[in-house]
């Protein structure tokens, strides 16, 4: 691990600095793809040093998988009132996220070097408050009765997250039909709330 890796006391994170960090490395990604994205063309194109990228990220999959995972220019849509149209925006941003040049390079280099635990909890911890504020949708409609309860949201999330990702990387097109059914489909099982338990 680089000796920097650690963030030093009394040298708070500079969230400008941050972002122009993450922003160089989405526009790398969809210029020179996922293997010419190094820590030294993002430091230089963000006009920082690379001990700067080690202080505040790892490794350079660690500030990668933030650049393409983190929250991003997307912001996430309050609800509605109508899930079928919450629903239909979600699907909207992921797929967005998605069908972005940062992602399409960079996803299929991290799911080939993603294959440790740490890498794993890395993501999930990135995708965490996506995760919390679609957790809340749902809740929210089965507070008011729009669904039932026991939805399977992690299940649902991760259908989400996952068929998004592959329709952006291997399908593409025209999205709108995309979103129309695979929200719908979302709807409906999200409207099965908690299977019944059969003796």
């Amino acid at each position: 691990m680089n000796p920097d890796a650690t963030p030093r006391p009394g040298r708070p994170r500079d969230a400008d600095k941050d972002l122009a960090v993450l922003v160089a490395a989405r526009h790398l990604l969809g210029e020179v793809g996922y293997q010419g994205a190094t820590v030294v063309a993002i430091a230089k194109r963000a006009g920082v040093n690379t001990p700067a990228i080690y202080r505040r990220w790892p490794t350079r999959q660690a500030l990668l998988e933030e650049a393409i995972h983190g929250p991003g220019g997307h912001n996430l849509p309050d609800s509605t009132g109508d899930l079928r149209a919450d629903l239909a925006t979600w699907v909207r941003i992921f797929l967005a996220r998605a069908d972005s040049p940062a992602a399409r390079a960079g996803v299929p280099g991290l799911l080939a070097d993603s294959q440790t635990d740490q890498a794993r909890r890395r993501l999930l911890a990135i995708g965490a408050p996506v995760r919390k504020a679609f957790a809340e949708l749902l809740d929210g409609a089965v507070d008011d009765g729009r669904i039932p309860p026991g939805v399977d949201v992690d299940l649902l999330f991760e259908i989400l997250s996952g068929t998004t990702t592959f329709h952006a990387l291997a399908r593409g097109g025209d999205p709108e039909p995309f979103v129309s059914g695979f929200s719908e489909a979302l709807y409906v099982m999200a409207a099965q709330g908690k299977p019944s338990q059969r003796g």
